[in-house]
This record gives C-alpha cells, sequence and structure tokens, in this order.
C-alpha cells in the first residue's frame, strides 16, 4: 500500500476542490495554486472539500459503534469463538472469487481505495476513506468529491456505501474518473437490510438496480450476482424487528436464541445461497466491473 507520503509526491493525492497537487508544508497540506490548505492529524489528512463537514458528517451513533468496533477485544478463545460464528454472513463463493480477481493487481506501485472503508480493514492494501478520523481511516475525505488525481487508482472497493450516498451517481463518477484505464471496481450494496444511518440511510439497491447504477457512470459491469443471501437477510432483518420493537424485559433473550438458531442453519443458508434466485430475497450484492480501456 502507497503510504501517505508517497501519494503527496507522486501527485497521487489532490486538492478536493481544484484537483491540484498537494504539497506538505509545516505539518499542513497546501494546494500548489490556490494555495487551500488542509490539516494533517496525527498522519491522517483532512480533505473535505467543504469547511466543517468533517463535526457534522458523523451521527453519534456512527462514532460510537466505529470506535466500538476498533478497540480490541480481551476474551477467551471460546467467546471469540462464538462471536465469529454469531457474526458470520455467509458470504457466496462467487463474490469472494469475484473479490480476489479484483485484488490480482495490488500491491507494488498499484493504489486501492477502499470508499467508507475504517474501522477494519477489508485487505491490507487497501487505502481506508471516510468522512471521519475513526480507527483505520488513511485519509478523510467525501467520496463525491475524492481527492485523487484522474486516472491514478487501480482500484476501487466500496462495501455498504452506496447505500449511505446523498448522490450514488455522483460517487460512481468519481470512481470512474480516479481509475485508470482498465481499473477495476467491486463493490457490495445491500438490498434487504434495515435502516442504518451511518450518518444517514438513503437507498437499498436490487441486483439489477446495483448494476444500472454502475454502468450509468461509464464502468462495464464484467460479474454480478449475490452476495449474502437470503437466510442471512431474514435473521437480520428479524433481529432489527427483535431490538426495535419487542419489550425489553425478553428482547435479549429472545435476541439470542434467534440468533443461535441462525448459525445452525448455516448450512441451509450455503445451499439457499446456491440457487438461481437467491438475489430476490439476498441481503446484498455484489458487482465487479471495469474502466474500459
Amino acid at each position: 500500500m502507497l503510504t501517505i507520503p508517497e501519494q503527496v509526491e507522486r501527485g497521487i493525492l489532490v486538492c478536493p476542490v481544484t484537483r491540484e497537487k498537494l504539497v506538505l508544508r509545516y505539518g499542513e497540506l497546501e494546494s500548489v495554486d490556490t494555495k487551500r490548505r488542509y490539516d494533517v492529524v496525527e498522519g491522517v489528512p483532512i480533505l473535505l472539500a467543504a469547511e466543517g463537514q468533517v463535526a457534522t458528517a458523523a451521527s453519534s451513533r456512527m462514532v460510537a459503534e466505529y470506535e466500538r468496533a476498533g478497540r480490541t477485544a480481551r476474551s477467551s478463545r471460546t467467546s471469540e469463538k462464538l462471536r465469529e460464528l454469531l457474526a458470520r454472513d455467509y458470504r457466496t463463493a462467487e463474490s469472494l472469487s469475484a473479490f480476489d480477481r479484483f485484488l490480482e493487481a495490488a500491491g507494488g506501485d498499484s493504489l486501492f481505495l477502499s470508499l467508507g472503508g475504517g474501522p477494519s480493514r477489508a485487505h491490507p492494501e487497501l487505502v481506508n476513506i471516510n468522512i471521519g478520523r475513526f480507527p483505520n481511516v488513511d485519509v478523510v475525505a467525501d467520496a463525491h468529491h475524492l481527492p485523487y488525481a484522474s486516472g491514478s487508482v487501480r482500484g476501487v472497493f466500496c462495501e455498504a456505501g452506496f447505500e449511505h450516498f446523498s448522490n450514488p451517481d455522483e460517487v460512481v463518477r468519481e470512481m470512474f474518473r480516479v481509475l485508470a484505464p482498465g481499473g477495476m471496481g467491486y463493490s457490495v450494496t445491500p438490498f434487504l437490510q434495515a435502516d442504518h444511518p451511518y450518518p444517514d440511510h438513503f437507498q437499498n439497491l436490487t441486483l439489477s438496480g446495483h448494476r444500472r447504477l454502475l454502468e450509468r457512470g461509464g464502468l462495464r459491469v464484467v460479474e454480478a450476482g449475490t452476495c449474502v443471501g437470503p437466510l442471512y437477510a431474514l435473521f437480520d432483518l428479524a433481529t432489527v424487528y427483535i431490538n426495535e420493537y419487542f419489550p425489553r424485559l425478553f428482547r435479549s433473550i429472545v435476541r439470542k436464541g434467534w440468533r443461535l438458531l441462525g448459525v445452525a442453519l448455516g448450512p441451509l443458508n450455503r445451499r439457499v445461497n446456491r440457487s438461481q434466485n437467491a438475489h430476490v430475497f439476498a441481503s446484498t450484492t455484489y458487482c465487479l466491473a471495469e474502466k474500459p480501456s
């Protein structure tokens, strides 16, 4: 993964407003011509197009959950294993294979971005872009105004992001702009998921809607399908229902029992995921796309 100083030195990281080259001066990034200045906080550049955006972008719920996820949990092997089972979403083999194809050119001087990345890192080569300075975020920026030079990026990854973008078509146009010819995009987007405002939630997409979104922005979809399938969608939506509407006295017991039943039905989940119509009730779908050469 290219470091931030390397990105600045090579002229890859640019002003999100004017797209001018940036230079590092006195601990700040400054655009070479218009002299716009951006803070660098503990090595993380704050490259937001609108002043004050960082202060209002993240909801309190988003901040709390991201920071909690970023902390290292201290627990026994047994509880770690149980947490892993409860959190498993049983992604399809096809979606995992497509993600591997997306990363084939990763490494060395190739730059791969993750829009909405953090507090985890989906792959060591992904540069995490987010609107807040959460754990593992490398650049604070708005996906609608990416601070990267045109044609400078080899791959753009976006998981659980498009539902949160107020103008997803603009984000795809930005993906297209920063990608080099032949560059790849890989996105995973919810279809059947409840409202989760991080910081807001604007839309979910069917598989065909997901494809058309990328195609409208100029990308060529080379593969698309179900990522997380129907059974997970059913249990996830039911868990949200329990959390939101069950009496508090019974909520915890019912939720744990329901989630354990979901783990027990894991083999059935994998079987359902292989069906041709899994996308009809999918939790998420995936698309692997390419910028035409």
